[in-house]
């Protein structure tokens, strides 16, 4: 019998296959098995670093990108999290090139969801998505049938003040017929932002036409967690820049990760994934 594809396929040239797959269209945020494998190294030293309970996390020890023994993965498996994720973006595409319409890259900042150092484990991804999904429900008509894939992206801040905070927000690839700024008001967010960052140097919508795809939907679901500081330009107008951030910090988000499976972070729109791999919903 053939073997029907699932996106719980092991095979480490299943893996090799995506990166090469997606490497060859330019897209940035692709990581090699060698990189990864430096990423889950350093995670799993800084939990027995720490003295987290290894019966939380001892079953990563066994993840090396050659196959999962697992019976679920996890999120926090650089490995499996990935090999997912790539075969998310290389079937997403295919189903938005077939659709036909525009596509847009959209950020969407929502400070509701902003936490701070110290409670990233209060954050609530569904709520956000929940969010968003009211917000293409009342979307116009021809926002019908709309494709949109991504993820909810984790950055860590610290204000010129000495504040840090983490910042989750979402990226998303979209494909729907509308202009930009009718992109825009579908995704605002409906409330405003709380005093504390009235007046900050943030957008809470950007968008932009997509131009490399896979780039995008590779961008839009990026693992990464980053660190931004705030800085004055020339023009002592508040700017960003990228920091290390510390151990504390990566492993507040290392833990976060602990209790998710691999797309958990990931939102959909007009697409569904079953056990034959990404399909559009309502499709026979």
């Amino acid at each position: 019998m053939k073997k029907m594809f699932s996106f719980t396929d092991d095979s480490a040239n299943s893996v090799r296959s995506d990166v090469s797959f997606l490497k060859a269209r330019n897209v940035q945020k692709i990581l090699s098995t060698e990189e990864l494998s430096r990423l889950h190294s350093s995670r799993l030293a800084r939990f027995s670093n720490n003295q987290i309970d290894e019966n939380r996390w001892g079953h990563l020890k066994q993840c090396d990108g050659s196959g999962c023994v697992n019976i679920t993965c996890s999120a926090t498996c650089t490995f499996g999290e990935r090999r997912q994720i790539n075969r998310l973006v290389r079937q997403a595409a295919i189903l938005m090139r077939r659709d036909g319409r525009p596509q847009h890259f959209v950020t969407i900042v929502a400070p509701d969801y902003f936490r701070p150092a110290g409670q990233l484990d209060t954050f609530s991804v569904n709520g956000l998505f929940q969010g968003i999904r009211r917000r293409l429900r009342a979307a116009p008509a021809n926002w019908a049938g709309a494709l949109a894939a991504g993820a909810v992206d984790i950055s860590y801040n610290r204000e010129a003040d000495g504040r840090e905070f983490w910042t989750p927000h979402v990226h998303l690839t979209v494909a729907v017929e509308a202009e930009r700024a009718e992109v825009d008001r579908v995704f605002k967010p409906l409330r405003d932002p709380p005093p504390e960052y009235v007046g900050r140097l943030f957008k809470p919508v950007v968008s932009k036409p997509v131009t490399n795809l896979h780039n995008a939907l590779a961008y839009s679901m990026k693992a990464e967690v980053t660190g931004r500081r705030s800085i004055l330009d020339g023009r002592q107008n508040v700017d960003r820049t990228g920091f290390a951030i510390n151990v504390a910090a990566k492993l507040e988000h290392d833990l976060w990760l602990l209790g998710m499976k691999p797309r958990d972070r990931t939102f959909l729109a007009g697409m569904k994934v079953g056990r034959g791999g990404l399909a559009l919903i309502n499709q026979a």
